[in-house]
């Protein structure tokens, strides 16, 4: 199919793939034409903001956006026309779907993160980055590929699956009458602080829905402990009674824990983790203190970066993480890294319901690295994939149009003059290497006042770069100057493309009850 770019408003419509699939956006609902159909999902996928937060969406967000992506596909009536996804004009509106539908590309048609990103890497006007869920002004965003790259390192890591995503249970449950709780798989789950009295006329009966949906959700979806980062606001023997564990590690609002706080919680995980049970930690709203504590320990377990562990958290429970504490999870992710090789779990402690929190080695020859899950490749998934179009071309091998001759020379000490020719013969590559040493020896003879005569030899070293070149002598063989500044290397950029045949697969989705479909 041939045909023509898509109607193009104030902000130019890109190419995500040839004659199949495209991002606009219109200040204006476009009209369907025998070319292109168009779709927008933004209406239907509204975001609930905190306070000045926008985006990005979240997994649920993402789930209805490929239902109702793959009913135009599969579309008879949309046969042979390209579809384009397209938002309002406004930056938020863009930013917001061209980051579900980069999502959309890695988690469901299992495209590699820079393919993914390619089609929206220089768009013009840029896309706008994603901000905390604070009053303040944001003084640390997240952009798309970092929302891209965050979710698709979960993905690969085996945290995030898709195909057992629970659409309905995950919009029940995250409303605030419900229970206000998300998953955040797969060790966590996070939720905000139930507010119940057990006063003697507070009965069973009389029991809050949402901390009814709480108590009964955890029993039976294998949650060990509850951890409290918040003031009392419910009896904790509510969970108790339920074989449910609960330690208490309180810190002030908007701050952030002290370090021996964080290892207790490491090691309570860790050891919890290992017997494949669930960890539920919240503190008044479940978003800042206690995005601190399951970033600090995705970190750990999985080397994630801090950018990596926020885009992820937002992705599974919006608003996670906030203000100075998205500064300390990045100023510490390389520590909480190095502690699963410099830390151990200590003795049993009563504070921590029995729990042993972690302790650094007793020596370091015991720092032995510790097992992780291997990312694969993101380059290698491309040739077996016949969904994915063409990878971005690298830089090309220069290829030099006529013989290769020059001649370098310098001047030294104001008096000797060193000449040294190169051509095809001695010269190096430029693309193999940047600069090139070329040494000669040159014989001196000398008398003495007293008539004896002798002969020494020094070394010439000619250094020569892209840009410019000099020559010293008398310098060691080994020695090579340093006045020569290299030429920066060029970037070349490329453009996605798609074959024949290459196009976004509709196919994978059934009716179940209702209006909500299934992903398969």
């Amino acid at each position: 199919m041939t045909t023509s770019s898509p109607r193009r408003g104030r902000v130019p419509t890109i190419e995500i793939l040839k004659d199949r699939l495209y991002l606009g956006a219109f200040d204006s609902a476009p009209a369907d034409n025998a070319t292109f159909t168009y779709l927008t999902v933004e209406d239907m996928l509204p975001y609930s903001s905190f306070h000045h937060d926008f985006g990005p969406l979240h997994i649920g967000h993402l789930y209805r956006f490929a239902v109702a992506l793959h009913e135009v596909l599969a579309d008879e009536a949309n046969s042979g026309r390209a579809v384009v996804i397209y938002s309002r004009t406004n930056p938020r509106s863009r930013a917001n779907t061209a980051c579900v539908l980069c999502c959309y590309m890695v988690l469901i048609q299992s495209w590699p993160p820079h393919l993914a990103l390619a089609p929206i890497a220089q768009a013009e006007p840029p896309f706008m980055p994603f901000r905390d869920a604070g009053y303040s002004v944001a003084d640390f965003t997240l952009s798309i590929q970092d929302v891209v790259y965050g979710v698709w390192k979960a993905h690969d890591l085996g945290l995030l699956n898709i195909k057992e995503f629970n659409l309905e249970e995950y919009e029940k449950y995250e409303r605030v009458e419900m229970g206000d709780f998300n998953m955040i798989p797969p060790h966590f789950v996070a939720f905000a602080s139930p507010q119940y009295s057990t006063s003697p006329d507070m009965t069973p009966q009389k029991m809050p829905l949402a901390v009814k949906n709480v108590l009964d959700y955890f029993e039976t979806n294998n949650v060990a402990a509850v951890i409290r980062l918040n003031s009392p606001l419910y009896d904790k023997r509510i969970f108790e009674e339920r074989d449910i564990k609960h330690i208490d590690m309180i810190f002030e609002d908007g701050t952030v824990p002290e370090m021996d706080m964080v290892k207790n919680f490491i090691g309570v995980c860790l050891e919890l983790t290992r017997e494949k049970k669930l960890v539920a930690i919240h503190c008044k709203a479940g978003l800042g203190r206690t995005g601190c504590l399951i970033g600090a320990f995705l970190m750990y377990m999985y080397a994630m970066t801090a950018n990596e562990v926020i885009s992820y958290m937002r992705f599974m429970r919006p608003g996670m993480v906030v203000g100075p504490q998205q500064h300390w999870l990045y100023i510490h992710q390389h520590q909480f890294r190095e502690w699963r090789y410099t830390m151990t779990l200590g003795s049993p402690t009563p504070a921590l319901a029995g729990f042993c929190p972690l302790v650094p080695l007793s020596s370091p020859r015991d720092r032995i690295a510790s097992p992780r899950t291997p990312i694969r490749s993101i380059l290698g998934e491309v040739e077996n994939n016949s969904r994915l179009p063409e990878p971005t071309p690298g830089q090309p091998r220069k290829s030099p149009t006529q013989p290769y001759s020059r001649t370098v020379s310098g001047t030294v000490h104001g008096e000797t003059t060193v000449t040294v020719k190169e051509d095809e013969s001695n010269a190096m590559e430029e693309d193999q290497v940047e600069e090139k040493l070329i040494v000669r020896k040159t014989r001196a003879t000398s008398t003495s006042p007293s008539g004896r005569r002798s002969v020494s030899y020094s070394a010439v070293t000619v250094e020569t770069t892209t840009t410019t070149t000099t020559a010293t002598i008398g310098m060691p063989m080994s020695t090579r100057s340093m006045s020569a500044s290299k030429a920066p290397r060029r970037i070349l950029s490329g453009s996605i493309s798609s074959e024949k045949g290459r196009t976004v697969s509709g196919a994978g989705i059934r009716k179940v009850s209702g209006k909500v479909k299934k992903l398969v």
